[in-house]
């Protein structure tokens, strides 16, 4: 069931959005937006519509036949609404409501409905699933429990035809010798069963756009089953709040958090890479050690993991990451760590030769001691004959190769990846108090995007759109022996914020549930950066031309 509340205010409303980005795109969004909502509802000029009521389009499923489309729209002028349908539709007229369809059964049933309220869809609604679908200006209610019923046959053969394609992919790589991709075809297998589990189990699918003056919203909610194997695994990863991502350095382009069965994700993780070994009687041996590592590794207290990225300059490698996996105690992680970095020099990854030069308490700041760990790699020919990933690897983190630095405070196990990616910085982050002004927590931008995601929940990513495509921008025309043209002032002198897209999910008991919220800075900000880039290219075609 689709809804379209109040079409009238929800185009004003969406006008007014784009308005504070650039009011000559208006005309042409009302003029497009119309066109679609008319051709929607089979009625392309909106003849005889009621624009200030809500509009609804039903699609029903059938074992036997093609889905039925029923619309429900307001009328205004009954007798030039049906005449703009025609005679492919049959309709009834109902307090100023027009019902259509062509099936006439649909029609039928509507009726029927209209008159016994307990026959409406929203009977099947959960509480939360019919609050959401009201508030939404366009909102859309799946009854999917109904789609498995009707298209089990389907999915049952499309679990056999993925079992079929993995056994086909895992037959042709094992031709490749000292290639194991036993864990590479592991992971999309339990990603493709978990995600058909997941239809099966499912009830219903609800999601909702909302449009105000700062920005838009979409909310989603998916619920399924009690007790079904995939709620069971909604309840065994509970959300947390994320309150130490505040403390990461401010400025970053990304934000991200992740929460829930941690334990069990780092120890498959680890097992995953116990099994990229190459297939040797040495590495044979370091396996079954990494193995045992990775079994005493599962009595740690695994939390909550964090990560922010920068991007900087070509030549030192343009990747800075920030990360923080809260583990306890965390100096057993680290002796474990440094018994896993030992024996990284068996492990192979196909068509590249790998160099690790591991380096214990190789930094001291402050009263932590810090790891480095460099890793250069050779991409055989063969693979790369090109030398993309060649020069790709120097682009994202250097000609010194991946450079990464670890630390062990208590409860953390803290990271900073790439060639000038700080761990000072980084430390003395997390570390300051909760008024600095050298903090994420602080910052105007962090602050707006955090209240629009979730309190608490298992994924949480907040990016600033704008400033990460003016940073790639800047590489891309430094690759070029070029100078970038996005420099801090003039973001600042073109009113350029920073600002982020926000994105959470949550899991709980039978349902999950998505919050995506796009700020009109970010649409403002992007549109600036478009139209600087738009006018660089002409810029640049017009000089090209007077020198031909």
């Amino acid at each position: 069931m689709i809804r379209l509340k109040q079409p009238r205010v929800t185009l004003q409303k969406l006008t007014a959005i784009i308005n504070q980005v650039d009011e000559s795109l208006s005309p042409i969004l009302q003029g497009n937006l119309r066109t679609v909502l008319g051709r929607s509802i089979s009625n392309p000029t909106l003849a005889g519509v009621d624009n200030t009521r809500d509009m609804y389009v039903g699609v029903f499923l059938s074992k036997t036949k093609s889905p039925g489309i029923l619309y429900v729209v307001p009328v205004k002028d009954e007798a030039v609404i049906i005449k703009e349908l025609g005679e492919k539709y049959k309709s009834v007229v109902q307090e100023k409501w027009i019902i259509y369809s062509e099936d006439r059964s649909l029609i039928d049933q509507a009726v029927l409905v209209s008159q016994d309220p307990i026959l409406n869809f929203q009977s099947l609604m959960s509480a939360e699933a019919k609050d959401m679908f009201e508030k939404g200006d366009f909102s859309v209610y799946v009854n999917s429990e109904n789609l498995v019923s009707i298209y089990e046959p389907q999915l049952m053969l499309a679990g056999q035809q993925f079992e079929q394609a993995l056994n086909q992919l895992s037959k042709s790589v094992k031709a490749s010798p000292g290639v194991n991709t036993e864990p590479i075809l592991a992971m999309y297998s339990t990603l493709g069963k978990g995600a058909l589990q997941a239809v099966q189990d499912s009830r219903s699918y609800t999601t909702a756009l909302h449009i105000e003056q700062g920005g838009i919203g979409l909310e989603s909610l998916f619920e399924v089953k009690s007790d079904s194997q995939t709620d069971q695994l909604f309840q065994k990863n509970p959300p947390q709040n994320f309150k130490l991502l505040g403390k990461f350095p401010a400025g970053q382009l990304t934000y991200f958090a992740g929460a829930g069965n941690t334990d069990a994700l780092i120890t498959w993780g680890m097992n995953f890479t116990a099994q990229m070994f190459d297939e040797t009687k040495e590495s044979d041996e370091a396996r079954k050690n990494f193995e045992s590592i990775v079994k005493a590794i599962r009595s740690l207290k695994f939390g909550s993991y964090y990560f922010s990225f920068e991007l900087g300059k070509l030549s030192d490698g343009v990747l800075n990451a920030y990360t923080v996996s809260e583990v306890s105690p965390s100096a057993e992680m680290r002796k474990y760590t440094r018994q896993m970095m030992a024996m990284m020099k068996e492990m192979s990854f196909p068509g590249i030769k790998q160099e690790i030069k591991y380096t214990p308490d190789a930094e001291k700041i402050g009263e932590e001691t810090v790891d480095l760990t460099v890793i250069k790699q050779e991409v055989d020919l063969a693979s790369d004959p090109l030398q993309v990933q060649k020069r790709m690897l120097e682009i994202l983190y250097g000609p010194e190769g991946i450079t990464n630095r670890m630390a062990y405070p208590e409860g953390m196990v803290l990271q900073a990846m790439g060639g000038t990616a700080s761990m000072k910085k980084f430390l003395d982050a997390i570390n300051a108090s909760d008024s600095s002004e050298e903090i994420a927590q602080n910052q105007p931008a962090f602050q707006a995007a955090r209240k629009q995601g979730l309190r608490e929940a298992n994924i949480l990513a907040l990016i600033d759109v704008p400033a990460t495509v003016a940073r790639i921008y800047n590489v891309l025309s430094e690759s070029r022996q070029q100078d970038g043209v996005f420099s801090d002032e003039l973001l600042k002198k073109q009113g350029i914020p920073a600002s982020y897209l926000t994105f959470s999910l949550g899991l709980s008991r039978q349902s999950m549930v998505t919050k995506t919220y796009l700020p009109v800075q970010t649409l403002q900000g992007g549109f600036k950066i478009f139209s600087i880039i738009s006018g660089q290219k002409l810029s640049q075609q017009v000089e090209k031309q007077k020198n031909n």
